[in-house]
């Protein structure tokens, strides 16, 4: 039976459950999903055992599905939609609670963009709405949405005091959002201020770590991530920090332990998810490009990745599910993963998945021809897909991987002017640190057409005049 009382959720707002029971779960639940805790499902679980009909967190529920871009997870999704509508039937909800079922609805229909936007509406009204924050702040990452993701934060940070319960999980927030647009300094204080206001936040945690990838400071990371203690509570995103770690470890040229950290801790658990196979498989790439012997680690990923050929939840996860059939040598399902990026680029429903799904082609079949050793070809593919790959979602350290294949191409086929400018480039964004670049630049140098380049260019006028 509902009774008309006035709950509040950790946020400070209006929630319409029927007992303190599951507005206590609720709370336990809304702090687990802003930490990435693994137990955030038990306190879902928890809540609807105190209250079947709360809409709300079916909404939510149903929004989190999707967030896993599975398709086996659609039916589930729509489950949660329609138990929030038959819910609001039955008793009345708030209009900020509606909206969260109304943006579930439009992700349903293939808007997701649209179901963000519905989100950060909230934040209008409830700027404090922390559920709405994280849940639009992980779709517009999944679509690359990056100036939408740090606009919102923007508005809304300034008005979390270090009082509020969750301020330091919503810094958390913001330093993901700065580090993606390139504010590192700025991204950094937010990340720290969030991890020491919130020792659980595993999201802030990772995002100074991607401040400490993106600024070339190996030995800083590895002492930032530590042994691991302060996120031992997260889910599967434990796996994306060692990645992080393992990548820290690789700049420092420690391939046994990045090899250990892959076997015991970045695979030990051997998922399918594609946030998982992403950390794998970007991993065991670099570690091919540095000419590091993975042995038959390929094998496990592709096992994995035939089973998500057909998925099309995310062009992102398609296009790690084909590195992972490339490495084992498994050209035809990597192949149909890029005919079936083609045509979505021109069918699909959703006109972000259409968009994301253009450059993704480019990018598969230039992963296919890097493969297959045709470098002009990979080059010119990856080339043109490189300017707009943010559409596939990820971050800019994971969509590195993809940087790499196109500077590998470019050396292969003997564009070393432009391999020259592009790790240049690289070596000044990282702050003059990083050992992918400097190697690659020595082995430019080191071969005849670099030093014949070389020699041109100290004689120009220009080189003189310096």
């Amino acid at each position: 039976m509902y009774h008309d009382s006035l709950y509040h959720d950790l946020s400070g707002d209006r929630i319409t459950v029927g007992n303190d029971a599951a507005r206590l779960a609720w709370n336990d639940t809304l702090e687990a999903l802003l930490a990435h805790a693994a137990a955030t499902p038990d306190h879902l679980a928890r809540t609807f055992a105190a209250d079947p009909d709360f809409a709300l967190a079916h909404a939510a529920k149903g929004l989190m599905l999707l967030s896993l871009a599975r398709p086996e997870l659609l039916g589930a999704a729509r489950d949660g939609l329609r138990r929030a509508q038959a819910s609001m039937a039955q008793r009345p909800v708030t209009r900020r609670e509606r909206m969260v079922v109304e943006a579930l609805a439009l992700w349903l229909a293939e808007e997701p963009r649209q179901a963000a936007r519905r989100l950060e509406a909230i934040l209008e009204a409830h700027p404090f709405d922390v559920l709405a924050l994280k849940l639009s702040h992980g779709i517009r990452f999944m679509l690359g949405d990056q100036a939408e993701m740090l606009a919102t934060l923007r508005r809304v940070v300034p008005g979390f005091g270090e009082a509020h319960p969750l301020a330091g999980y919503v810094n958390g927030c913001y330093a993901f959002a700065l580090e993606e647009r390139g504010f590192y300094a700025e991204a950094e204080l937010a990340g720290r201020r969030a991890v020491a206001l919130s020792p659980r936040d595993a999201w802030g945690r990772h995002a100074v770590a991607h401040v400490l990838e993106m600024t070339g400071r190996a030995d800083e990371g590895v002492a930032w991530l530590g042994d691991g203690r302060d996120w031992r509570h997260a889910n599967n995103l434990r796996f994306h920090i060692v990645w992080h770690l393992a990548l820290f470890r690789l700049e420092r040229g420690e391939t046994a332990e990045v090899l250990r950290l892959y076997d015991e801790d970045i695979r030990g658990e051997q998922t399918d998810d594609y946030r998982d196979i992403a950390n794998g498989a970007s991993l065991l790439a670099r570690l091919d490009y540095a000419g590091i012997d993975v042995g038959t680690r390929w094998e496990e990923l592709a096992a994995k990745a035939e089973g998500r050929i057909h998925d099309g939840r995310l062009v992102f996860a398609d296009l790690h599910y084909a590195v992972s059939l490339l490495g084992a040598g498994r050209t035809d399902g990597a192949e149909a993963i890029a005919r079936t990026l083609v045509e979505d680029g021109q069918t699909h429903p959703s006109s972000e998945r259409r968009e994301a799904a253009r450059k993704g082609a480019l990018a598969a079949f230039g992963l296919i021809a890097f493969h297959e050793g045709d470098h002009a070809e990979a080059a010119r593919l990856l080339g043109a897909a490189r300017g707009g790959l943010v559409a596939i979602g990820g971050s800019h350290a994971q969509r590195d991987l993809f940087e790499q294949a196109y500077i590998e191409s470019l050396i292969g086929c003997g564009h070393h002017d432009l391999a020259n400018r592009v790790l240049t480039e690289r070596i000044a964004r990282r702050g003059g640190s990083n050992r992918f670049a400097a190697m690659r630049l020595a082995q430019l140098r080191a071969s005849p057409a670099g030093r014949t380049a070389a020699l041109a260019m100290a004689a120009t006028p220009l080189a003189i005049a310096h």
